[in-house]
């Protein structure tokens, strides 16, 4: 395909060192390209599409074909237009090349991240001391003008944030006393005529500085923990929102037949998970727990706005307690015919009116919410006690839309890494099984 009818674009958020690194590497080999800024905490749709995995900025799209990670990018970039190398042509130089860029974002992003984030004394100076050590590697490394010779390369680009978050964080981790290669480096590299044409404004550039700020001093103490029990479906929907969220959480393994102290400390009522503690304030009850994380964390909720859609969407999550799961449990595991031949019938009952509920890919629409992730039983669980059973509970030619329905929900990224191992859960139904036919 000629030059002239390539499509070249880059999905980005103006201030990001990480998206910086994509647009220094294009204006270096003069490749023309759309910028589509996307917003910090609301990812547009697309954006999601070309990076359903880690659903963030830089994605680099090539007519058409994403490329994500902002170091993947810029060698893809180097890769196709080969004017303005950026990496070395010699192996062991390009092997080192790789080495330091990754050096880069696994010792010093994250540190310098911290030291200049965190509210915490102690972990703010544990960051600094983290960073000081990194960057005199990095000193030790630095030979010419620039680390990639008398030109820049692939680990001066991945450097770039380096400056940048100490002139927004206001810190002193980078100073001409302390590092004086690095210092002449960075005064060099951001002096550069295609360096500082794609550097962000400072302005924007210390409006998410405060932003982060503010954020961290928002969330500074917040504990999450999670007790449950790996095969529950019920701490699988509140794992999916944690998820969903983006929220970090301690999880606590409790064991079925053996109630930890901490659990019954955190429900004494039921004593069962999960349980939900948040700055030590336990939730219990999954329903309850998941409209108590929707209302906490505001990003990506999964409850409409609107009054009476909330209301509708509550009504179903019930339903789906209260109609779907007894009677998918009473057709697979009880002994009396009778009642397991009702526990079938009141199933499909109940089935059927979700499959004339469902008007969208999802239950909340385009994207999924409270009634998909009440649902998750359905989708995941019932196939396997079937399988187990022999039952035909749930099949594609009984119930269409609720079966692509169910497809398209468990291979959703988010909801993929928060179910549990499925051989796990055939064994444990197949032993359940087994042990009720034996007893007949």
């Amino acid at each position: 395909m000629a030059a002239s009818q390539e499509e070249v674009k880059l999905f980005g958020v103006v201030g990001s060192p990480f998206v910086c690194r994509a647009q220094i590497a294009l204006q270096l080999k003069g490749v023309e390209y759309k910028f589509v800024e996307e917003k910090l905490n609301n990812m547009s749709d697309l954006l999601l599409k070309y990076n359903p995995v880690y659903k963030k900025v830089p994605v680099f799209v090539h007519n058409d074909k994403p490329i994500s990670e902002s170091l993947v990018i810029v060698e893809y970039i180097d890769e196709t237009w080969k004017h303005n190398s950026i990496l070395p042509t010699e192996p062991y130089q390009r092997a080192l090349a790789r080495f330091w860029s990754k050096f880069i974002d696994d010792k010093c992003v994250a540190a310098a991240w911290k030291a200049a984030f965190t509210v915490d004394e102690k972990e703010r100076e544990k960051a600094v001391e983290e960073l000081f050590e990194a960057l005199k590697f990095l000193e030790n490394e630095l030979k010419n003008k620039f680390f990639g010779g008398n030109e820049f390369g692939l680990v001066d680009i991945a450097a770039v944030f380096i400056p940048i978050v100490q002139e927004v964080a206001g810190l002193q981790l980078f100073t001409a006393e302390k590092f004086p290669k690095l210092y002449k480096w960075s005064q060099d590299f951001h002096s550069h005529p295609v360096v500082k044409e794609n550097m962000p404004p400072k302005d924007q550039l210390f409006a998410q500085s405060l932003n982060k700020i503010n954020t961290s001093m928002a969330t500074y103490q917040e504990e999450v923990k999670l007790l449950g029990i790996v095969g529950s479906p019920f701490v699988c929907r509140v794992q999916i929102a944690l998820n969903l969220k983006g929220i970090e959480y301690k999880y606590l393994e409790e064991k079925f037949d053996n109630k930890s102290d901490v659990l019954l400390k955190y429900n004494p009522v039921y004593k069962k998970v999960p349980v939900l503690v948040h700055n030590e304030k336990p939730i219990s009850e999954s329903l309850v727990i998941l409209e108590y994380i929707d209302e906490t964390w505001k990003d990506n909720p999964i409850l409409p706005a609107e009054p009476y859609q909330r209301a509708l969407t509550r009504f179903w999550s019930k339903f789906i307690d209260d109609k779907c799961l007894a009677a998918a449990f009473k057709a697979a595991f009880t002994l009396d015919e009778k009642e397991r031949e009702k526990g079938v019938e009141e199933s499909s009952e109940a089935l059927q009116f979700l499959e004339d509920e469902l008007k969208d890919k999802f239950f909340a629409g385009e994207k999924f919410g409270l009634v998909d992730i009440t649902a998750v039983f359905i989708a995941f669980w019932i196939p396997v006690v079937q399988e187990v059973s022999g039952l035909q509970l749930f099949t594609n030619e009984k119930f269409p839309k609720l079966y692509r329905w169910s497809q398209e929900f468990i291979n959703d990224p988010v909801v993929k890494e928060s179910l549990p191992p499925r051989e796990l859960l055939f064994a444990f139904f197949k032993a359940r099984y087994e042990s009720l036919v034996a007893s007949k």
